[in-house]
C-alpha cells in the first residue's frame, strides 16, 4: 500500500505540475509592448501569426477582439501587420511571441535531425562507458550487449519516475545469468549514473567559472546559480573522494557501524558493491573522462534542438541550463519526469531572455526526440530479442 500511495503521489505531482505549466504557455501569437516606466503590465495585441516569425517574413493579422492599449502604428482591430511595418517599434521595445502551435509549426528539420543525431552519439559513448564500469566490477560484457540495454533502459524510461527510472531496469537486465557479483553488476548503473551527473555539473561549473573570470564588475549569470552548481559540485567530487578513501573509512568506522543500522545486511552489500571502484581508480578516472565528449554531445543535442524552435539561446547558457535542469530532473518526483523538466526548462528560458513557452515547446520536442523516440527504438529491441521471455522474468523477481 506504502508504495501505490507514492506513486498516486507523484502522479499527482506531474498533473499539478502540467497544469502549471499549461496555465504558463502562451497559446496565441501577440505582440508585446515595452515595460511601462512607472511599472504595471506591458501592452499586447493579439493575433494570427503567419510565416516564418524567426525572419522578417511573416505577417500578423491583428485580432478584432484585441483591446488596443495604446495606438501601435495606427493598428486597429483588423489590421494586418509586417515587419517594415514595426521597424521602429521594435526599436523601442515592441516583441513579437508566437504562440506555441506558431513554434512547433516552425520547426527547422535540419536542427531538429543535428540534434537527434548527436543524442544517438552520446548513447554510443553511454554504452562504453558503462562497460569501462562493468569491467572494474569484474563484468564482461560486450559493447552492443551494453548500448541494447541502454536502449532498452530508455523505453521504460517513459513510464518509471524520474528521467533515470530506466537505469533501475538497466541494472536488473545486466544481472541475468549471473551467480555471483549480482550487486556489483546492478550498482555499476548507480555509479555509471552519478559519474554522468557530475561530468554533466563540471561542464556548467567550466562555463559559470569562465563568466565570473571575464565578466569584470556585472555577474552574467545569477549567484545563486553559480553557488548551487559549485556547492553541487564541491559536495559531489569532496563525498565521492571521503567515501572512497580507506583512511577515512577506517577514521569513522564504516565497516563497524554500517551492519547494525535498520536494513544493514542489504546496506553493507551495496557498500561492498560500491567501495570496488577504489581499487580501479584508473577506470573511474576513464570512466569520468568518457563523460565529458558523452555530456557535451548531451548539450549539443539539446541547443539544437532549441535552434530547431528559435530558442534563441547563446550555447554558453544552454550549457549552464541544461545541466541543472537535467540533474534536478533525475529526482524521481513524477513518470518519466513530464512536468518537472517542462516547468524548470520553461523558468530557465525566461530567466536567460527567451520565453516561459519556447523553453516548454524545447523541452517537449526534446523529449520526444531523445526520450519517447529513441526509447520506442528501445522498446522495439526489446520486444525482438530472443531473451525477452527470461528479461521479463529477471524483472519480475529483481
Amino acid at each position: 500500500m506504502k508504495s501505490v500511495g507514492l506513486t498516486l503521489l507523484k502522479i499527482a505531482i506531474a498533473v499539478l505540475l502540467t497544469w502549471y505549466v499549461l496555465g504558463q504557455i502562451e497559446t496565441r501569437d501577440r505582440l508585446v509592448g515595452p515595460k511601462p516606466e512607472g511599472g504595471g503590465d506591458r501592452a499586447e495585441i493579439f493575433g494570427d501569426l503567419s510565416g516564418d516569425w524567426r525572419t522578417t517574413d511573416w505577417v500578423f493579422r491583428c485580432s478584432n477582439q484585441t483591446e488596443q492599449p495604446s495606438p501601435l502604428l495606427g493598428a486597429a482591430p483588423n489590421a494586418t501587420l509586417q515587419p517594415a511595418d514595426l521597424e521602429g517599434a521594435f526599436a523601442v521595445g515592441w516583441e513579437l511571441r508566437p504562440g506555441f502551435l506558431a513554434i512547433v509549426q516552425g520547426i527547422q528539420p535540419n536542427w531538429f535531425l543535428g540534434g537527434a543525431a548527436l543524442w544517438g552519439v552520446l548513447l554510443v559513448l553511454a554504452a562504453v562507458r558503462w562497460r569501462i564500469l562493468l569491467r572494474a566490477a569484474g563484468i564482461e560484457t560486450s559493447i552492443g550487449n551494453a548500448l541494447r540495454l541502454c536502449f532498452v533502459g530508455y523505453f521504460f524510461n517513459n513510464v518509471m519516475p524520474g528521467v533515470t527510472g530506466g537505469d533501475v531496469v538497466r541494472g536488473a537486465l545486466i544481472t541475468r545469468g549471473l551467480e555471483q557479483d549480482r550487486w556489483k553488476a546492478a550498482l555499476s548503473v548507480v555509479v555509471d549514473r552519478l559519474i554522468g551527473l557530475v561530468a554533466l555539473i563540471t561542464l556548467a561549473a567550466v562555463v559559470l567559472a569562465y563568466g565570473l573570470l571575464t565578466s569584470g564588475e556585472e555577474a552574467p549569470y545569477p549567484p545563486y546559480l553559480s553557488q548551487g552548481v559549485f556547492l553541487f559540485l564541491g559536495a559531489a567530487v569532496l563525498g565521492g573522494g571521503a567515501y572512497l578513501s580507506q583512511r577515512v573509512r577506517d577514521a569513522i568506522g564504516i565497516e563497524r557501524w554500517l551492519p547494525k543500522l535498520p536494513g544493514g545486511g542489504t546496506l553493507t552489500k551495496i557498500d561492498q558493491g560500491l567501495a570496488i571502484y577504489r581499487h580501479s581508480p584508473g577506470r573511474l578516472a576513464a570512466a569520468y573522462l568518457m563523460s565529458l565528449p558523452l555530456q557535451v554531445c548531451g548539450v549539443l543535442s539539446f541547443w539544437a534542438i532549441g535552434e530547431a524552435c528559435g530558442a534563441g539561446l547563446r550555447l554558453q547558457d544552454d550549457f549552464v541550463i541544461f545541466p541543472v535542469v537535467q540533474t534536478i530532473s533525475a529526482i524521481p518526483l513524477a513518470p518519466a519526469g513530464w512536468g518537472v523538466g517542462e516547468t524548470l526548462y520553461g523558468h530557465s528560458f525566461r530567466l536567460f531572455g527567451s520565453s516561459f513557452t519556447l523553453g516548454v515547446a524545447v523541452s517537449i520536442l526534446f523529449r520526444l526526440t531523445t526520450q519517447l523516440g529513441f526509447g520506442l527504438i528501445g522498446g522495439m529491441v526489446w520486444v525482438a530479442s530472443s531473451q525477452r521471455k527470461e528479461e521479463v522474468h529477471t524483472l519480475s523477481s529483481s
